[in-house]
């Protein structure tokens, strides 16, 4: 793996940071399919992982401030084991992955995450009312946890899943903002286990942090004036274009 330099580091900070807090108060996400593919054709993958980690702690409580007590704490206690053991046994897997390996498994995830956004945006994949039972929340967990370790989009699966139980828009959201808040943490761990983090590389994420909340400011102003079903398919474009290139190199 090639080290970036100094610059390319900062900028990809600063960038990150940028988008990471638009994305956390405008839509809510996209970060594992949208910032984590682009990122990753520029930079090393296990840099870029590394480095929105961090960044993601920062901002989760941005998002837990708004929500605070509102999530289902019934599916909590169902999904938070099993999505914590996915970032493990994820993170086990990209240890042994070569920055070439590691980049097309986030083209895969990124891709397959894009074209199921895309269909229940589309209206193409329409979700009936989800079964409850432990073992369905269970395993979406486990392929959560997964998701989240390998591309920071855990979300892509615990919001359609958490939709169709027919919880309120403020207990989606919340539900899924707190177990990606505890399953960061967790990564973060798992991340310094494997060798994606480094001092230097927490210490440059740390300094971006006014930029995150510049990005969120300006995400939560600018909130009511985009359009959202165009917003959302140019980031699901980004998505598709970014995870393709990554695939195809």
């Amino acid at each position: 793996m090639t080290e970036p330099s100094f610059v390319a580091l900062a900028s990809a900070a600063g960038i990150a940071a940028l988008v990471v807090g638009f994305l956390k108060t405008s839509v809510g996400g996209g970060i594992g399919l949208v910032l984590t593919p682009v990122l990753s054709l520029f930079l090393p993958a296990q840099v870029v992982l590394g480095l929105t980690a961090v960044q993601l702690n920062v901002s989760d409580p941005i998002t837990l401030r708004y929500y605070w007590r509102q999530w289902e704490g019934r599916q909590l206690r169902l999904m938070l084991p099993t999505l914590l053991l996915g970032i493990l046994l994820g993170g086990w897997a990209l240890s042994g992955l070569s920055d070439a390996a590691l980049k097309k498994a986030i083209g895969l995830v990124a891709l397959v995450g894009a074209l199921a956004q895309l269909a229940i945006l589309r209206g193409w994949l329409r979700f009936g009312r989800a079964p409850s039972h432990w073992s369905v929340a269970s395993v979406l967990g486990l392929l959560a946890g997964g998701a989240s370790a390998v591309a920071h989009a855990g979300g892509i699966v615990l919001g359609p899943y958490l939709v169709g139980l027919g919880l309120s828009n403020a207990a989606v959201v919340a539900t899924t903002s707190a177990l990606v808040a505890v399953s960061n943490v967790l990564k973060l761990v798992t991340y310094w286990g494997i060798g994606f983090l480094s001092w230097p590389l927490v210490a440059l994420s740390l300094l971006s942090t006014p930029v995150i909340y510049l990005g969120a400011w300006l995400g939560y102003r600018l909130n009511r004036w985009i359009p959202r079903a165009w917003f959302a398919l140019i980031l699901l474009a980004i998505a598709l274009l970014g995870s393709l290139r990554l695939l195809l190199a």
